[in-house]
């Protein structure tokens, strides 16, 4: 079996469509034998992933799928291997710092809440 990087394109569809159109890009992997069964596995999955549901408007929201834009296969990845890399161009780079501080701050105390909550259960 091999590893293959899918990537999904959806309409995001909401109520009676009177709104600013939005497209879901998404990455998700994908175990097959070769790219001939990815691709009809991708295929066969892509309306399974996001059930409609209800906004806090009452409309209903669902995706509706656009295509796969991309398939490739991806070697087994060793423990810290990079998957994605986001250049940054920030006008203010104080500002933007403060911000990778804040989402530290927030995950390490998130982990950190659930280690805990887990631990009660342990007991």
């Amino acid at each position: 079996m091999k590893w293959f990087l899918v990537r999904y394109i959806y309409e995001i569809v909401c109520g009676d469509g009177n709104y600013k159109s939005q497209f879901d890009e998404q990455l998700r992997l994908m175990l097959a034998l070769n790219s001939a069964e990815a691709l009809e596995k991708a295929e066969e999955s892509a309306d399974s992933f996001h059930p409609p549901f209800k906004n806090c408007s009452g409309e209903l929201v669902t995706w509706k799928f656009i295509c796969i834009a991309d398939l490739h296969e991806i070697q087994t990845p060793d423990d810290g291997a990079e998957i994605a890399s986001i250049m940054h161009e920030p006008i203010d780079v104080p500002a933007f710092l403060d911000q990778v501080e804040k989402r530290q701050t927030f995950l390490k105390e998130h982990i950190q809440f659930i280690t805990s909550e887990l631990d009660c259960f342990d007991n």
